[in-house]
């Protein structure tokens, strides 16, 4: 039972990292597998059988995820935008009053920092697009291998959105059907797996670190990441202020929080 509570909060966190605005560690935070992932991978080497009980079944609904419902989450997007991103966001709802009581638990003094961050992320957060991505050449590469390292972010950082940096970088596109299609072209999905793991392995240690040392402060830097990020994919759930369209997202909204409500920890 255990295994396919992990597998399918593996598969939530697969397909988070798919809509733009939404990041895998977020959703890996507030589905409560977030800093017992990073402690797993860190003792891979000392207890690799206890790590891959936990990674293994983690590992494999979000490979599942993205591998299978990359086009399949990408149509629903395009035609049913509303109801697909409401649901997200009611499960991204769903788990802050948990993660916010349990882990951050803030003091007067600390909200001062929160705050500064939040207001931080939103003057940086000014989008500046770019061409759309296509391999060209052997440099094409180099961007390739940026991309991973992208991706690793997204994975370690909460609130950070790889796909939302992919769209803002012209490269979401090309993200998406490598994902979709990741042994058409081999060497570019061997170059953006090199640079994920180039820049996961320097993250890893710098964030145990972080908890190790920090772990109250850690935590409310997340949590200000945290919230950014849902404002932000607030915004682009396509909603409309009549009745009819609240009602609309309400629903989905409701539905997404109780679906993440009745599902048991692990």
């Amino acid at each position: 039972m255990e295994s396919l509570i992990l597998f399918l909060k593996g598969f939530i966190i697969g397909l988070g990292k798919i809509i733009p605005g939404v990041s895998g560690s977020v959703l890996a935070v507030l589905l409560g597998v977030y800093e017992k992932t990073l402690n797993n991978i860190a003792n891979l080497k000392n207890s690799w059988k206890n790590s891959l009980k936990f990674l293994g079944p983690l590992g494999c609904g979000i490979i599942l995820a993205i591998i299978l419902f990359s086009r399949v989450l990408l149509y629903f997007i395009s035609n049913y935008s509303l109801a697909t991103m409401s649901f997200f966001f009611g499960i991204l709802l769903a788990t802050i009053p948990k993660i916010f009581k349990e882990k951050v638990c803030p003091m007067p003094k600390d909200w001062l920092l929160i705050l500064a961050l939040l207001f931080l992320l939103i003057i940086l957060s000014t989008k500046i697009s770019l061409k759309s991505f296509t391999i060209v050449n052997s440099l094409s590469y180099f961007w390739v291998f940026f991309l991973g390292m992208i991706d690793a972010l997204s994975m370690i950082i909460p609130g950070l959105s790889g796909t939302a940096i992919y769209i803002l970088l012209g490269s979401y596109s090309f993200v998406l059907n490598l994902f979709a299609e990741p042994f058409i072209n081999i060497k570019a999905t061997l170059i953006f797996g090199c640079g994920f793991l180039f820049s996961f392995l320097i993250l890893l240690k710098l964030l145990l670190y972080c908890f190790k040392k920090y772990e109250h402060k850690t935590w409310q830097i997340i949590f200000s990441f945290i919230i950014y990020s849902m404002v932000e994919f607030f915004w682009q759930i396509p909603f409309s202020f009549t009745f009819l369209g609240l009602l609309n997202t309400t629903f989905w909204m409701l539905l997404g929080f109780f679906c993440f409500k009745i599902m048991p920890d692990s």
